[in-house]
Parts: structure tokens; C-alpha cells; sequence
């Protein structure tokens, strides 16, 4: 038996005013043939057979500040603001408990998004990076429309970690559609589950069932190496565990740096695209379709694109990683450190 809560004050800080939010849940869970069972009381659980570290109490220094929050978001102007003071729990039979607390904080600036786990005195500094990136998305010229076969794509970091992020529902360990040793990727390629960062708005000592967390390597050299398992899942080590009724999922993307600087990824880019942020992502069948908030055609300018559609046979093609690494924005719930990479992809113009 496992009893898990979650506490969350949330203050949101927004150009109308600020207003608070308070978000709690508490649940009983019963292990049974192999499944959770919420505040459904079994008499005669099952035993967890499969092997795992449990879990450690964490407190996040930024909790320190977390009194301060109204006064340091009052000398904000001009972005939406949302901090969270989280605190997780899980308790055992046995009367072992793990608890960890944490800030967690979202930011958007004029369609541009960022999230940390930190210090709130650090937004400041992070709606000023915000601004920057926001310029450098106010492309000027004209945008055409022509139709363009499939080419090369160099993909900013929101964007590689917008199409990594895709990826990794095929590793899953409740339905992986990958085998292990399978290779998607050139030898140049390694990605890691990273729930040890501790800035990375993704980051958890302990996942949702008790379990100690810890940095996965889930592409060695281009292949699949290990799945995001739970306690419950078929195949992959228990650890990745999320949700009330728990299913796995990753925590931070981290992507290994390659040798390229950006300066040389475009200069030996003859003719291609680059593409600039993600409004979203999503699969169709075995296709990971890409919606660019802006794309360049290389040495001409604008381009309208709608989507880039990348197959899971396109991966092999990435011949660039870029040493310049970037934390990018994905979700509430994942965060990434990723690079520049180029490929080869459809543009999907209509």
C-alpha cells in the first residue's frame, strides 16, 4: 500500500493582476496482479518483484525564497508568471515516507516560453533572455510559398527537443515500439533521461511510485538502449514512473554535444531550412510532424512552412550536432538541454 500527495500554491502573476491557485490530491494505491488500485482496499496485496532503490526526502533551496514571491514578482512588468511552491509525498506500509518541495517557474513573454525549478529571484534574468529570443523570432522580409521536396533542416534546440520529446513515446516500457539494440540514429547520437538536474523543470528525486530517480541513457551511438520503465510496466527498470495512476514517462531531455559551432552548421548548409521554435508536435503513424513558429529558406529569406514532417527513417539522416547547447521549453512537466541538429525532412507547405 501507497499513499501519495501532492500540495501546489501557485501564484499567478499576469498584466490584469495577480491571483492564487491551491491544488492538493491525496490517494491510497493497492498493488494487485501486477497494477496500482486507487482507494480500492485489497486485504492481500502482491509482493513488487522487481528490484529498486527507494526513495529519498529532497528540499530544493529555492523554497527559501518562496515568502518573497509577491515582492519579486511585483518588479516584473510585461510577462505572464507563474510560480509554484510543489511538495510531493509518499508514504508506505511500513511507515516510510519520502517527501520532496521544490519551486517550479513559468514564464511567457510575447509567445516565447521558459520554465526552471529555482530561484525566483532568477525570473528577472530569464524574462531578459526571453526578450532576446523573442527579437531574434520577429523575422523581417517577405514570406513565400513554393513547394520544396524533401531537404536539409537544420532544427534550432526547441525544436530538437520538440522532436526528442516525440521520440521517447516509443520507448516507453508499457508499450515500447522500438526493440533494444534497435538503430534509429547515426553512431553520432546519444539522448539521456536526465530527473537529476536540478534546475530542469522536469527534475524529481523520486518518481510517482517511491522509486529513486536516476540518469538514464536511453540512445547509446544511435540505438536504443533502455526503456522508461515503473514498477508496473513490462519491460524497462523501474523509476519512471508518473502520475496518480502511474505510467511511464520521461523527466529532462539532455542530447550528448556534437563538434559543430552554429557559424559552420550554416555555412556548409548549401541550401535547406531552418527552422525556428515549435508551437507543437504530434505523431502520425510513424511520423513525427513538427509545427515551426518560424523557417528559413538558407540564403533567401522567410518561408511559410506549416508543418515538417519527419519519419522515423529520416532520424539516420542527422549528420550535425552542434556543441552550442540550449535548455529548451517543451511542456509544464518536461524539460530538455538540446543542440542545433540537421537533418533531412519533408516541408509540408498546405
Amino acid at each position: 500500500m501507497q499513499t501519495y500527495e501532492v500540495k501546489e500554491n501557485i501564484i499567478n502573476s499576469t498584466s490584469n493582476g495577480v491571483f492564487n491557485e491551491y491544488y492538493e490530491i491525496k490517494t491510497v494505491r493497492y498493488f494487485k496482479n501486477g497494477n496500482w488500485y486507487i482507494n480500492k482496499k485489497i486485504d492481500k496485496e502482491d509482493k513488487i518483484e522487481k528490484n529498486y532503490d527507494v526513495c529519498e526526502s529532497f528540499i530544493h533551496p529555492s523554497i527559501n525564497e518562496w515568502n518573497n514571491a509577491i515582492d519579486i514578482l511585483s518588479q516584473i512588468q510585461d510577462a505572464n508568471i507563474k510560480v509554484k511552491k510543489v511538495s510531493r509525498k509518499i508514504s508506505f506500509e511500513d511507515s516510510i515516507s519520502c517527501v520532496e518541495e521544490k519551486i517550479m517557474n513559468y514564464i511567457e513573454y510575447e509567445n516565447e516560453k521558459f520554465a526552471f525549478i529555482g530561484n525566483l529571484s532568477d525570473i528577472k534574468s530569464a524574462v531578459g533572455l526571453l526578450n532576446e529570443l523573442s527579437s531574434v523570432q520577429k523575422i523581417s522580409g517577405i514570406e513565400r510559398v513554393w513547394p520544396i521536396d524533401r531537404t536539409y533542416v537544420i532544427l534550432d534546440p526547441e525544436a530538437t527537443a520538440n522532436l526528442f520529446h516525440q521520440l521517447m513515446n516509443f520507448i516507453k516500457g508499457d508499450n515500447p515500439k522500438l526493440k533494444l539494440g534497435e538503430r534509429i540514429f547515426s553512431e553520432d547520437i546519444s539522448i539521456f533521461d536526465n530527473p537529476r538536474n536540478p534546475y530542469l523543470i522536469g527534475s524529481q528525486v523520486f518518481d510517482d511510485e517511491g522509486v529513486k530517480t536516476r540518469k538514464k541513457q536511453v540512445i547509446s551511438d544511435g540505438t536504443v538502449t533502455e526503456y522508461l520503465g515503473t514498477l508496473t510496466s513490462k519491460y524497462g527498470n523501474p523509476g519512471n514512473a508518473r502520475g496518480i495512476l502511474p505510467h511511464p514517462d520521461y523527466f529532462n531531455l539532455e542530447v550528448k554535444p556534437g563538434d559543430w559551432n552554429f557559424k559552420e552548421l550554416l555555412d556548409d548548409t548549401k541550401f535547406g531550412l531552418l527552422v525556428l521554435g515549435s508551437t507543437r508536435s504530434e505523431i502520425i503513424k510513424n511520423s513525427i510532424r513538427r509545427f515551426p513558429k518560424n523557417a528559413l529558406l538558407l540564403n533567401s529569406g522567410r518561408i511559410f512552412v506549416r508543418e515538417i514532417a519527419i519519419t522515423l527513417q529520416d532520424l539516420i539522416t542527422i549528420d550535425a550536432i552542434s556543441k552550442d547547447m540550449k535548455s529548451a521549453y517543451i511542456d509544464e512537466l518536461h524539460g530538455a538541454i538540446t543542440p542545433f541538429i540537421r537533418l533531412k525532412a519533408k516541408p509540408i507547405i498546405y
